[in-house]
């Protein structure tokens, strides 16, 4: 398969690595500096203690019209970029190529959609912890990715049928998601709250669940979320929280979001993607969420300090 990967960050060097040792096409949109380590060297990859090096993944940072339309385009920029990215994409999305988006947040596939067409733009949800050690580096910390993903309308099943025979050679867990839109908030409800809570604590995941009051307070965040979720229509309950709080549990002690890593180190986090939606969609549900009012007022200075930097 032809993959074109957009956005040379951990994730998008972690996705153009593994799927180019599957023997996928693979080429990484990113900047010159990463297009100049590309040319010295091929990919490197860590995880576990391991090294490897992935050769034949090439990089640019421009498209060029002449060549074909990939089969695949993953998006793996930050929320704030996706739509920057679907503009600079409409250029290469071709009848048949599906975009597969890879941010956090409830917001990047519609925006894509929008600009790209809702029957080639899929829904998924990604969970995997890798970090860009350099221009043309990068290591997993922890298991390899695992994704669900699944159609924003019905004609595009076979295009997810698709994305899964590539990613899962690739050694991606990949899972079918039947109602892609509740497993969206799903994964919202945990990475905002055990995030968020985190960033306050300013403490990992070991921490902040060992701490019986802390974590009901990642609890009753995660509840927020699913309140705010059923007002919108979307089928979450009572088990999706018990189910959530199962996971952050089950999280390595040192685990903490990639929200909370940015906000740590002054730089431009998924804020307003995160915390932020919940409260903006609580308001626009008439649904209260005191909790992630709390993380989203206390970080916004750091984050538009960071955005001004």
């Amino acid at each position: 398969m032809r993959i074109t990967v957009f956005g040379a960050g951990g994730i998008g060097l972690y996705f153009a690595g593994m799927l180019a040792r599957a023997g996928h096409r693979v080429t990484v949109f990113g900047r010159e500096q990463t297009v100049r380590a590309a040319q010295e060297g091929p990919l490197l990859m860590s995880r576990a203690g391991e090294e490897s090096s992935v050769p034949d993944v090439r990089a640019i940072a421009e498209f060029d019209p002449r060549e074909p339309f990939p089969d695949l385009v993953i998006v793996a920029v930050k929320a704030w970029q996706v739509g920057e990215a679907a503009v600079a994409l409409k250029a290469v999305v071709g009848p048949q190529t599906t975009v597969l988006p890879l941010q956090n947040g409830v917001e990047a596939s519609a925006d894509l959609a929008a600009v790209l067409g809702s029957e080639r733009v899929l829904g998924c949800s990604c969970v995997v912890i890798a970090e860009r050690i350099g221009p043309w580096a990068v290591r997993c910390l922890g298991a390899h990715a695992s994704v669900e993903i699944g159609a924003l309308v019905p004609d595009s099943d076979a295009r997810v049928e698709a994305v899964a025979e590539a990613l899962t050679p690739s050694g991606i867990a990949v899972t079918r998601s039947a109602d892609i839109e509740a497993t969206l908030w799903r994964k919202l409800m945990l990475i905002s709250s055990y995030g968020g809570i985190g960033a306050l604590a300013h403490q990992p995941v070991g921490v902040t669940s060992a701490e019986p009051e802390t974590a009901a307070l990642v609890r009753a965040a995660m509840a927020e979320v699913r309140d705010v979720a059923r007002a919108r229509g979307i089928a979450l309950d009572d088990d999706d929280v018990d189910r959530m709080m199962g996971v952050y549990e089950n999280f390595s002690a040192e685990t903490t979001s990639s929200m909370q890593r940015d906000l740590a180190a002054g730089r431009p986090s998924e804020l307003h993607y995160q915390s932020g939606a919940v409260v903006r969609f609580g308001r626009a549900s008439g649904v209260a969420t005191p909790i992630h009012e709390v993380i989203y007022a206390t970080q916004l200075p750091s984050e538009t300090l960071a955005r001004q930097a």
